[in-house]
């Protein structure tokens, strides 16, 4: 009788049945498939001003144009504010910063400057188109502030209101110059025509009397200012004067410290340095002022006339 004995141990490859190929398949095909790549992290929202300077070039007119901005200046806004944002303020670093005497941090005094009340703004002031009582533009405030800076003593007085074609807003009235140079008498002008005829006095008159005669100049002797009328004393037909408006003044003479007068009136042959001084400051008048009138011109023998009328030529008529 034949006998067989049995290796049980297994020496061949593993074979692998259908049902276990089927199994095996998704993993393989999830081997093969590359992983998707990392989402990127969104990228933090640009500055109004990086915003502004992408869409200029398609917008056609860069909004800097309108700002008074050249490319450059914003180009170096953006820089900065990029390379350097700045630190938040807390409210209470605000408050430390803040004057004592100050309540709201909101304030612009640029803005509400035109709000601030007068220092003076006299009695018996009436509305008058617009204007509110105490009040002053800022325009008249700066013009106040160069009188101010250049020595000026002047006083404001109440609002003139007198018919349609005569008045005074904001009327100054004129009582010395710079160096304590007087205005005899004082008069009362508007703001702009003050400030002129201040700057004219210090930067021409008062060095054309030192030059000639060796002295320093007193007074100037004024012959008008406001003044409700038309030109030259004139009639119904004749222009309104720019006195009626505060925007001229007359000057009849100049007093030296040495007590001498000099008028503006014409002068004999040998005159030299009082025709001299005259012509001087008649002609440096037409640099500061839009009309100079004098001597030789009707009307005008005995004084100068300087005002500030504006003309839509925009030359000046000096005679």
């Amino acid at each position: 009788m034949t006998s067989f004995s049995i290796d049980t141990t297994d020496k061949s490859t593993q074979v692998v049945t259908r049902s276990d190929e089927e199994a095996q398949k998704p993993a393989q095909i999830a081997a093969a498939v590359p992983a998707p790549a990392p989402v990127a992290a969104p990228e933090p929202p640009a500055s109004i001003e990086q915003l502004i300077a992408s869409t200029e070039s398609g917008a056609g007119v860069p909004i800097d144009s309108y700002l008074g901005v050249t490319a450059g200046e914003s180009d170096a806004v953006v820089a900065a504010n990029a390379a350097m944002p700045a630190p938040p303020v807390t409210p209470a670093e605000i408050r430390a910063d803040m004057p004592s005497d100050i309540d709201d941090p909101g304030i612009d005094p640029i803005q509400t400057a035109s709000l601030l009340p007068l220092s003076n703004p006299g009695e018996g002031s009436a509305p008058k188109n617009g204007r509110l009582p105490g009040l002053m533009p800022l325009a008249e405030r700066q013009c106040r502030s160069a009188l101010t800076e250049l020595g000026v003593r002047f006083s404001d007085v109440a609002e003139i209101a007198n018919g349609a074609n005569c008045g005074i807003a904001y009327p100054v009235k004129l009582q010395s110059l710079s160096g304590n140079i007087a205005v005899s008498p004082s008069v009362t002008v508007n703001c702009q025509t003050a400030l002129a005829f201040s700057e004219w006095v210090k930067d021409d008159v008062a060095p054309s009397v030192r030059m000639r005669y060796l002295t320093g100049l007193k007074s100037v002797n004024t012959m008008g200012g406001y003044s409700c009328r038309r030109m030259n004393n004139g009639k119904r037909s004749t222009p309104w004067s720019e006195h009626s408006k505060g925007n001229a003044i007359d000057v009849g003479g100049f007093t030296l410290n040495t007590g001498k007068t000099i008028d503006v009136s014409a002068k004999g042959f040998f005159a030299f340095r009082e025709k001299g001084l005259l012509k001087s400051v008649r002609a440096s008048g037409c640099q500061k002022f839009n009309t100079v009138l004098g001597p030789g011109y009707p009307k005008h023998d005995d004084h100068l006339h300087f005002d500030l009328s504006q003309r839509s030529s925009g030359r000046s008529y000096c005679k």
